[in-house]
């Protein structure tokens, strides 16, 4: 399941109203991305791999949002989802732990994906640029046309 795709390859490939941006240090939180961007953690998105029986599940919620794996079974209809490895993640999506991008045919085509509902109330998001010294900003209809999620309520508030 081996996959390798670039951020900046599936934002020109499929005309995505967006950019990617380099940095020196690695921005590997969601912290750390409002810092160099100015954003609101609500204007940034996570993107978080999780195993389930059927294969791999690409969730994609809000930065002041946690992922919650209940929430993600049932939408799912499984029994039980768990945080994917790093190895899985790499292999399933062709990033790195901390530098996932939902912007790749590796995540299309190799997870289910699932975008927290809360997401389409934005019209421009901050996501993992696909290393951990990029982020993307995008275009939410343009990252939905591209990937064509589920939408639903997968996340929690953050405590």
């Amino acid at each position: 399941m081996s996959c390798f795709d670039t951020a900046e390859g599936f934002i020109r490939r499929h005309g995505i109203s967006g950019f990617i941006r380099r940095f020196e240090s690695p921005v590997e939180t969601v912290e750390g991305a409002s810092q160099v961007t100015g954003a609101a953690p609500s204007d940034i998105v996570k993107t978080i791999v999780v195993s389930y029986s059927d294969g791999f599940a690409t969730i994609i919620v809000p930065g002041d949002r946690r992922v919650d794996l209940k929430k993600v079974s049932r939408v799912l209809g499984v029994e039980r989802v768990r945080l994917a490895k790093p190895d899985e993640v790499r292999a399933a999506t062709g990033f790195e732990v901390g530098g996932v991008s939902p912007l790749s045919e590796c995540v299309r085509r190799n997870t289910k994906v699932v975008l927290d509902a809360r997401v389409l109330a934005k019209d421009f998001v901050w996501c993992g640029g696909g290393d951990r010294y990029s982020l993307a900003y995008i275009s939410v209809r343009s990252l939905v046309e591209a990937l064509n999620p589920l939408v639903a309520d997968v996340s929690s508030e953050r405590v």
